[in-house]
């Protein structure tokens, strides 16, 4: 057979050529079709993920401001002396290698010191500043449960 006789042989009716070219273009219609529907699955995946990576910024944010309110000195200064907290005398620091002594020793605990009350209006020029309007974002839904795997 030669090559001009396979563009004209017939199977019931068709042309070889043909049933393989359409052959061919369904293939190829369908792997156009998977392709689009897992590219359009991950996009929603990636838009997730991207989403969460935000609400994690803004509870980052929110942290850091605590954290800068926790750490002021003025503050921290005001609590200690509600605690009526001194400096520590050089007498009671130690070395490291000093420390098992200390440990054997087992000094009892003393009794706990009260705290001193404290006007509100006093704590009241501690307050943090007001927090962003990011800030009010609701904390994101729990992730859904993974799907598929093995059964």
């Amino acid at each position: 057979m030669s090559v001009a006789g396979v563009f004209n042989r017939r199977v019931r009716g068709f042309r070889v050529v043909e049933v393989v070219g359409l052959c061919i273009l369904i293939s190829l219609v369908t792997s156009v079709y998977l392709a689009k529907t897992f590219a359009g699955s991950e996009r929603q995946e990636i838009g997730r993920i991207e989403q969460e990576i935000q609400d994690e910024a803004v509870r980052k944010r929110l942290l850091e401001a605590e954290v800068a309110h926790l750490e002021q000195p003025r503050r921290i200064e005001q609590l200690a002396q509600m605690m009526q907290l001194k400096p520590i005398a050089p007498d009671h620091e130690i070395t490291e290698d000093a420390l098992i002594d200390v440990a054997r020793r087992r000094e009892l605990p003393r009794a706990p010191v009260a705290a001193v009350p404290v006007a509100p209006e006093a704590l009241a020029t501690d307050a943090p500043e007001a927090l962003p309007d990011d800030a009010s974002v609701p904390p994101p839904p729990p992730p859904p449960p993974p799907q598929g795997g093995l059964e």
